[in-house]
């Protein structure tokens, strides 16, 4: 929360109610002068410090200016306010330039400097002017969204330095411009440090009361009344902040904040060398180089779009809070910027990943689909990472599978049926291999080639194919009964299983690389599937698929099989059930 502002301000202000009572009595907006001149004569006697006013006095009104004037002069304390108006001002007293500010050095920077062919100097009129303690402008320009931070300690124009209205309070207070040090932009412009809002920074006093004070015979006595000696020492500030009365300046704590709210802190600021300080811009490059550095490493580094998701927001959540805790320590660090950057950066670099890396990974999904379960998919794309595809030693369970005599069958039936009859065959094995959470390796004809274990070396692989082997010769049954209700001939497979550490990965080199398994172990496999002709089964397994089935498995002992290029036989079972609860 911001700290209150200096106590010694105080402004008298035309408030809503101010503005409906003294509009009844004095007319329209703005009222006679004489309701300035009787409220500085009634402030004299109590000694403020300063009086400002946040109203232009330019035009004449003959019967109130010399006495305005008189009680301007007495009071000796008065600082008026002109602006710089765009155009040309016609006045009957021709050109009238308020004093330059002598004490301000040549080197200060100016405010947004303004030319004379452009701009128009709207001041209060000569007899007013000369008797006021001194003049400022109260001209500045918020910024490019309309919203007011910085104000100018000066103005250019016509080669000339002229004192803002607070520059000029500032200057009688403290003695001289050198008593100002304020870290200023290269415009000249200091960055305000807010108060509160515009109805809580200082001490308003209501203009009706100040009336009531003044003429306390004409009021009511509940209406509470003031002494000039509460103004003592006081900065007194005249201003509207009744609707309709004064131009609306929208700053960074107030939509609607009145000139006078802007003008009263504008000095507290002065008077206590208090303003926000901008970081350098070499620390600004390198926060926005920060903050578009983060998103897109973490769109790198993960995966998912929620992990660098989940990083952008938080980055963006932590950086406005880091600003707004150097704001409460006088420090303004640029905003838009580095969040532009962070949203821009992790939104262009999803794009390019979604175009590039995503589109890639999509297509791969899609292709491996074909062969392996959707579930056992999603665990390969969400450990990819994890996987050598260049090559390497797995424990998998192989399983061969062949149609027993189909060169006879297609001898004898016509082709585009028997190649509908296989297909609906193969989608059929194939479907039982994805629920098992297999992999198909290749087809081969009629023949499947497939394995468990490539990417869950944690699961129960061999009992997971032997499992798929038993529904495969269930549903095969099936629709052999259909196929031969349907005039089309059975057909009869066998299937092969042996676990085995073999070579999984990438095979080939060049143009033409396959991602497959080799070893021994795979061409014992597929020896037991041919066996399964000599020994009449369907179903042949190894002994160390036995081995991984325990006694869950029932077999019946084979003997044993010579593999090509081995001297040593392999013990060799058929599979004929499985107990019920192997499967989870």
């Amino acid at each position: 929360m911001n700290p209150p502002g200096d106590s010694k301000i105080v402004i008298i202000d035309i408030d809503n109610a101010s503005f409906r009572a003294l509009t009844d009595q004095l007319g329209r907006w703005p009222w006679t002068r004489r309701v300035w001149t009787e409220l500085v004569r009634y402030l004299i006697p109590g000694k403020p410090k300063l009086i400002l006013f946040d109203a232009l006095f330019s035009g004449k009104e003959e019967a109130a200016d010399p006495g305005f004037a008189d009680v301007l002069r007495s009071a000796g304390n008065v600082i008026l306010p002109f602006a710089f108006v765009s155009g040309h001002i016609e006045t009957i007293h021709g050109t009238v330039t308020p004093p330059a500010i002598a004490a301000v050095p040549t080197q200060t920077p100016g405010g947004l400097p303004l030319d004379h062919a452009h701009w128009s100097l709207n001041v209060p009129e000569p007899p007013l002017l000369a008797a006021a303690a001194g003049s400022g402008s109260i001209f500045w320009t918020p910024d490019p969204d309309g919203v007011t931070r910085r104000l100018p300690l000066a103005i250019r124009y016509d080669n000339r330095a002229y004192a803002t209205l607070w520059t000029e309070a500032a200057i009688r207070i403290l003695g001289n411009f050198n008593a100002i040090h304020l870290p200023l932009d290269s415009s000249g412009n200091y960055v305000l440090k807010w108060h509160g809002d515009s109805l809580t920074s200082y001490k308003r006093v209501p203009l009706w009361e100040m009336i009531c004070s003044i003429y306390p015979e004409q009021c009511d006595a509940s209406v509470r009344k003031h002494s000039p000696e509460e103004f003592a020492g006081k900065i007194v500030f005249v201003g509207a902040t009744a609707a309709g009365s004064y131009e609306v300046r929208p700053t960074a704590v107030s939509e609607t904040a009145p000139g006078v709210f802007v003008l009263a802190t504008a000095l507290d600021n002065l008077l206590h060398n208090q303003a926000i300080r901008r970081v350098p811009d070499a620390l600004t490059l390198a926060l926005i180089l920060l903050c578009t550095a983060l998103p897109a490493w973490g769109i790198v580094a993960w995966r998912s779009i929620l992990a660098p998701l989940a990083l952008t927001l938080s980055l963006i959540g932590v950086y406005i809070a880091i600003c707004f805790f150097a704001y409460a320590r006088d420090s303004w660090l640029p905003m838009t910027a580095p969040l532009t950057a962070a949203a821009l950066s992790f939104t262009g670099n999803m794009v390019y990943r979604y175009l590039t890396v995503d589109r890639e990974l999509s297509r791969t999904r899609g292709t491996l689909e074909r062969y392996v379960s959707p579930q056992l998919v999603g665990y390969v794309m969400d450990h990819i990472g994890q996987f050598d595809f260049r090559g390497e030693k797995k424990k998998l369970t192989i399983m061969f599978t062949d149609v027993r005599s189909f060169t006879t069958l297609t001898e004898k039936s016509d082709p585009i049926a028997l190649l509908a009859q296989l297909n609906e065959y193969l989608e059929a094995m194939t479907d039982i291999i994805f629920r098992y959470d297999g992999i198909v390796d290749k087809f081969i004809g009629d023949g499947i080639m497939a394995h468990w274990g490539a990417f869950t070396p944690d699961r129960p692989n061999a009992r997971l194919a032997a499992r798929a082997a038993l529904d495969m010769m269930s549903t095969l049954a099936d629709l052999n009964k259909r196929w031969q209700a349907a005039g089309k001939p059975p057909l009869d497979i066998g299937v092969g299983l042996n676990t085995a550490e073999v070579i999984f990965g990438n095979v080939g080199t060049g143009k033409k690389v396959d991602f497959t398994a080799i070893g021994d172990g795979v061409n014992l496999a597929s020896r037991l599937e041919g066996a399964n002709k000599e020994y009449k089964t369907h179903i042949i397994i190894s002994d160390t698929t036995r081995d991984e089935l325990g006694s869950s498995a029932n077999v019946r002992p084979l003997g044993s099989v010579v593999v090509k290029g081995k001297t040593v036989g392999v013990e060799i079972f058929e599979l004929l059930a499985l107990s019920p609860d192997v499967i989870p």
